[in-house]
């Protein structure tokens, strides 16, 4: 394949809770022409994301077998290999990768692996920042190495924080990486040609972040303390209890729960749930209808520090209905 038909890829990534899943959804409306590979990568053994995706004209690929930026690189290098060979054409990719990553082997596998290199080309590493949550996490490892190898910087949640919180933040990204364009935003709402197709990823840039980038193999290695974990049941669940449960894991676990969202199987309701939750900031919305034929099915992924398994499972169970 000649560098004129190489197919652009654009890297999304950022902290657990950032709106990645958001800003994926509104690029993709914004696209429906263009027949986009999406690649979703989840720190957990599950993927609700690629239930909160939109449904156009996009391929969904799912790697949940662990981080795209430690153990899965081959598969994503056997996915790239395979969308290449097969028969309908694919005007663009683009990676979530979990809010674990760092996303320089990312980076890194479409530079280095020839044949990689050969059929695609990075467009873009677009960097969501929470603007609500972020310095509580800026001490972790993940974060910085986001924002620092990103080309775009994209400040979401900007409803929830002042004008002069907006100008502190501003001047540590800067700091972290003077490189970057940085777009403020709400909700992930913006004009995907902002973003797509713009061709802002620099390896002269990344290379002073990293100058050995294109010589090393990188080993990246997550917080211990940061868990994930998964329930899942057929049962259906009571929504009054639903609420109390959620309502006192914001209050008394918020600090904890990093990142938690789900899809309820709730008595008495055609519409599955989906709700969403960072830190103590929760939302719940009606989804789709249950089909005739689908399995009805609750299933919640818990992603936080020092969460305790039992006592999570011990609240699931009792809002079975």
């Amino acid at each position: 394949m000649s560098k004129e038909h190489t197919i652009p890829v654009t890297i999304l990534t950022g902290f657990l809770g950032a709106g990645k899943t958001t800003l994926l959804n509104n690029l993709l409306k914004d696209i429906p022409e263009q027949k986009v590979a999406v690649i979703i990568n989840e720190f957990g053994d599950t993927s609700i994301d690629s239930h909160l995706v939109v449904s156009t004209k996009e391929e969904i690929i799912e790697i949940n077998s662990g981080c795209i930026c430690c153990n899965v690189r081959g598969d994503l290098i056997n996915i790239l290999s395979n969308l290449i060979e097969q028969e309908e054409k694919i005007d663009r990719i683009v990676i979530e990768t979990t809010g674990m990553a760092n996303p320089a082997p990312v980076i890194q596998t479409f530079l280095m692996d020839e044949q990689t290199a050969k059929s695609f080309e990075m467009d873009s590493v677009i960097t969501m920042v929470d603007a609500k949550h972020i310095w509580q996490h800026l001490k972790e490892e993940e974060p910085g190495q986001q924002i620092a190898f990103a080309d775009v910087l994209l400040l979401n949640k900007m409803d929830l924080i002042t004008e002069d919180e907006k100008n502190e933040l501003a001047q540590q990204l800067i700091n972290m990486n003077p490189h970057a364009k940085r777009i403020y935003t709400t909700y992930a709402d913006i004009d995907s040609q902002d973003l797509i197709g713009k061709k802002s990823f620099e390896l002269g840039n990344i290379l002073k972040i990293d100058p050995n980038l294109l010589v090393e193999t990188h080993h990246h290695h997550h917080n211990d303390q940061v868990t994930s974990f998964v329930f899942r049941d057929d049962r259906p669940l009571d929504l009054e209890k639903v609420n109390k449960w959620f309502s006192y894991l914001v209050q008394f676990k918020g600090e904890q729960l990093y990142r938690y969202k789900g899809v309820l199987y709730i008595k008495h309701l055609n519409k599955r749930v989906v709700f969403q939750g960072v830190h103590m900031l929760f939302a719940g919305t009606e989804g789709f209808k249950w089909a005739n034929n689908e399995k009805r099915q609750s299933e919640i992924v818990f992603i936080g520090k020092n969460l305790d398994y039992q006592e999570l499972e011990r609240g699931f169970q009792y809002c079975l209905a």
